[in-house]
């Protein structure tokens, strides 16, 4: 069970970054090609359909075109930076959220007996570590998502030299660009997230369904994670579109570029230019990364933990 519970072998904090980066790495690495598609998607100001001047019309295409330009390598840009993004986020968010349940069962006894009490308190713990989570590791969420939305030639040729000029030209604030939207999208996105999966979990149980427990974390954590996502969406694509601004260069191949002076600016001029459903562009990709990765993550981390718990009482 992912979160604090009186009733299990309490977890070190060792065993829950092991767990934790274990279940962010194998999610991130299979999902890469789906987070690559949904970021070029989301940062195209054309619109996403057949016409003069469109580069990537749909999902499909999108997958071809970038297949056919750049190899099948490019489906794992930025990979680097979007694994250590996706294992620091992870680590700090599960820490964060156990030891927040903890804090809070601990203080607050009801919060892990009474079903609504938890449901509320998965809510409140799931907001605060994304918070922590974001404030962890997004600056390397701006080096990946620069990686994954430059063209050829490349600017950004290694790490180093991308951690480099970012510092050199844009200082410390660089590396902190869209981390408003982002926490205005993970806060909720993790509260809603962890809330509907102990809700998902409850009503599961409920249910006469023992022959299918093995599959419970992992359709109520997809399920969870997509309803979630597709709630704040609109924050994610702002974010990117904040993470790219003073990197024109890199993606004059790929159609306009805009500037944007900040989060509000963004959201009306991405309404004022592409209209309402420009603010849902790559919704499917992120569709289908939201449901398997949130799967993938709790299954995995649920699985691991209570190995853990096993290993460690023998």
């Amino acid at each position: 069970m992912v979160g604090y519970d009186p009733d299990k072998k309490k977890l070190t904090s060792s065993q829950i970054l092991i767990a934790s980066t274990g279940s962010g790495f194998v999610a991130r690495f299979l999902l890469q090609p789906i987070d690559v598609i949904k970021i070029r998607l989301q940062l195209q100001i054309e619109p996403i359909r057949r016409q003069t001047g469109s580069k990537y019309h749909s999902l499909l295409q999108s997958i071809r075109l970038i297949h056919h330009e750049e190899g099948i390598r490019a489906f794992w840009k930025g990979h680097v930076a979007a694994q250590f993004l996706s294992i620091s986020f992870t680590a700090a968010q599960m820490y964060s959220f156990e030891k927040v349940t903890q804090q809070m069962g601990e203080i607050f006894p009801s919060t892990t007996t009474s079903p609504t009490a938890k449901v509320i308190t998965h809510f409140i713990a799931g907001s605060i570590a994304a918070s922590v989570g974001v404030l962890s590791c997004q600056p390397a969420d701006v080096l990946r998502t620069r990686f994954v939305g430059q063209g050829e030639p490349k600017i950004y040729k290694s790490y180093m030299q991308a951690i480099n000029l970012v510092w050199t030209h844009e200082g410390i604030r660089g590396f902190y660009r869209g981390s408003i939207p982002a926490i205005i999208l993970y806060a909720p996105v993790s509260a809603l997230t962890f809330g509907f999966y102990e809700f998902f979990n409850r009503t599961w149980d409920r249910l006469p369904l023992e022959h299918f427990h093995s599959v419970k974390h992992a359709f109520n954590g997809g399920l969870a994670g997509l309803l979630a996502r597709l709630i704040v969406y609109p924050f994610d694509l702002t974010k990117k579109r904040l993470e790219v601004v003073n990197f024109e260069e890199a993606r004059s191949k790929f159609g306009q570029t805009r500037i944007y002076s900040g989060m509000m600016n963004c959201f009306s001029e991405i309404f004022r230019h592409e209209g309402f459903t420009g603010l849902y562009k790559g919704i499917a990709p992120s569709m289908i990364k939201a449901y398997i990765s949130t799967a993938i993550t709790l299954s995995i981390y649920d699985s691991l933990c209570n190995t853990l718990r096993k290993t460690s009482s023998d």
